[in-house]
């Protein structure tokens, strides 16, 4: 079949949506410092001999699929990961989030499911969910949006932002659990125009759809937070939406995967059905590789020691002098994030 162009959206579009939103934020208190600038994946605020990262995200409209499947019961752990797992980017260690639930209507039952999530969530990011808002607006949506905002804190000198990445570094992938929490409007458009719905199967897999799609995503604090005490751990990335474009955001260098993770049948079925391309599917969804983190290459044994009996975990790339991202084996690149 033809692919529908409107599968993959025009990301240049957000950027400019995003830019004009930035230009309008103008005022800043006089007593209060920021660290680092708007564009990563947390937001630092300066505390004298700490930090406090704060960043925010939702499920989007994974939480369809758990309507269709009836079934809301680890949602809440993706919110949480899609949270903390940005925060830890930074170095911070996540300690508290607010959530925010959005419905058409009460349905005491959802609230039910959707605790569980967010405790068994809370439970694996050593996080304390301190507060949050329900808000019922039949007018606004159709479904449950859950988002979150979480609170984490960092020693000032041990802060991450990728500066000190050189030529020569290495990149490391762990390995995701599958489509994690973005990428899923352009899947129900294709499920849809494949006649597909949440309870078949796609080829190869045992799992309905529904299951597969609703794989929590994989939480990475305990193994970043403890990497980070024996390892030289210059930038990360969480591989959301943008793909491996999200490494732009790091550094302007030139990021070369030149041996990435192989991704889940999830995602070979995905592109099939939608005839995308390598391009489309490598800058819209994680591809196998959940979280990136860039070392020094004097940390590539210690590291592998360390986390390949806790995550799937490969080195994949390496980092030169230069711009973009590249798949060699794919003839793709990549520039910018937008």
């Amino acid at each position: 079949m033809a692919k529908d162009p409107s599968y993959v959206y025009n990301r240049r579009v957000v950027g400019d949506f995003v830019s004009s939103l930035l230009r309008q934020l103008k005022f800043k208190r006089e007593d209060f410092r920021t660290i680092g600038s708007f564009g990563g994946f947390t937001s630092l605020i300066d505390l004298g001999n700490f930090a406090i990262a704060f960043n925010t995200d939702n499920v989007g409209t994974k939480s369809i699929i758990a309507e269709e499947m009836g079934r809301y019961d680890t949602i809440g752990i993706d919110c949480i990961a899609m949270n903390v797992n940005d925060t830890i980017t930074s170095g911070a260690e996540p300690i508290a989030m607010v959530d925010y639930v959005e419905l058409k209507s009460v349905d005491s039952e959802v609230g039910r499911q959707l605790g569980i999530g967010l405790n068994v969530g809370s439970q694996m990011a050593n996080i304390t969910l301190v507060g949050g808002e329900t808000s019922i607006v039949p007018d606004l949506v159709n479904h449950v949006d859950l988002a979150g905002a979480v609170f984490g804190i960092v020693q000032k000198s041990q802060i991450i932002t990728g500066e000190s990445i050189r030529d020569g570094d290495l990149i490391f992938a762990l390995g995701s659990s599958g489509v994690h929490s973005n990428g899923f409007t352009p899947i129900r458009k294709i499920m849809a125009d494949e006649g597909l719905t949440v309870h078949d199967r796609f080829s190869g897999e045992q799992k309905t759809i529904g299951d597969l799609l609703l794989e929590p995503t994989k939480i990475y604090v305990r193994e970043v937070l403890e990497a980070m005490t024996i390892v030289n751990v210059k930038g990360m990335a969480n591989i959301t939406g943008g793909g491996i474009k999200n490494v732009s955001r790091l550094k302007d260098m030139h990021f070369v995967f030149d041996s990435p993770m192989d991704p889940q049948n999830v995602f070979t079925q995905i592109q099939n059905l939608g005839n995308l391309s390598d391009q489309e599917m490598y800058e819209t969804f994680n591809m196998g590789m959940g979280f990136v983190m860039i070392i020094d290459p004097d940390g590539k044994r210690d590291l592998l020691s360390l986390l390949k009996n806790k995550v799937h975990i490969k080195e994949v790339g390496h980092v030169e002098n230069g711009t973009g991202t590249v798949i060699p084996k794919l003839e793709t690149t990549f520039t910018g994030y937008y």
